[in-house]
């Protein structure tokens, strides 16, 4: 029997992995489901499973820091709906992983790849942890609201907002809540297409229509798609002033 550990925090998504491994896979066990990265890591040396499923973004700890600070080392297969990762070292054959949104064929193929090591100790991946643990930009969210689940190309973003502990993610079609902290996305943006002109707000400048300066030096960005200006404070407000707003 293959013990079989599945870390996703998006429950639609963690349920149904769990379906499709039963069915596509029926000789392996799933012990456990772990919906953040803190608990996976705890389950992960507590369990010591043969497999495991990491999902890459998941807020507090991701698959990549659950798979660097573990003492059980197992065969790791990463799931992630974030393209860079892919590109970097998993197209190499380096790395075993599921690009969402992944097909059927796709998860056959990842697990007939994971049996045939099964007999050999899991490989060393520290070195290439340590690549894809360098800071890389985002170029997709995944943002669910009820059932259903939409990938959003970060480019359609128009501004992050704080939301409590959460951000609101704004675009031109909706507004939707991430359970992600502002400072936590902002460590994860291209910071000279992303800027923070609030301690409330990020906006994409790519999605910036014009600056507006008003008295006792006020200044308000009107973005694209957005009928109301987003305030920009004065602490933030120094990396305008080179800018041409001529129009």
């Amino acid at each position: 029997m293959i013990n079989i550990l599945i870390a996703e925090d998006e429950e639609i998504l963690r349920v149904s992995l769990i379906k499709k491994l039963n069915a596509f896979w029926p000789e392996a066990n799933i012990i456990a489901s772990a919906e953040t990265g803190t608990k996976a890591l705890s389950l992960l040396n507590e369990l010591k499973p043969d497999v495991a499923f990491l999902d890459i973004q998941m807020g507090d700890l991701s698959g990549i820091d659950v798979a660097q600070k573990a003492k059980h080392r197992c065969h790791i297969i990463f799931v992630t709906a974030y393209d860079q990762y892919a590109i970097q070292a998993f197209d190499t054959g380096a790395i075993d992983y599921l690009l969402k949104p992944y097909s059927d064929k796709r998860l056959k193929e990842c697990i007939e790849r994971v049996k045939d090591q099964l007999n050999s100790l899991p490989r060393d991946l520290s070195e290439i942890l340590k690549e894809l643990s360098a800071p890389q930009y985002l170029t997709r969210l995944k943002i669910q609201i009820g059932n259903k689940l939409w990938l959003i190309n970060i480019k359609d973003v128009i501004c992050f907002k704080a939301y409590g502990r959460y951000i609101k993610v704004v675009t031109k079609d909706r507004e939707s809540v991430l359970k992600m902290t502002l400072k936590a996305i902002v460590e994860q943006l291209d910071q000279n297409v992303f800027w923070q002109i609030h301690r409330s707000t990020v906006i994409n400048t790519e999605q910036l229509d014009y600056i507006e300066n008003k008295e006792n030096e006020l200044m308000l960005a009107y973005m694209r798609a957005m009928k109301d200006p987003v305030t920009i404070s004065r602490s933030f407000s120094s990396q305008f002033k080179n800018i041409n707003l001529e129009q």
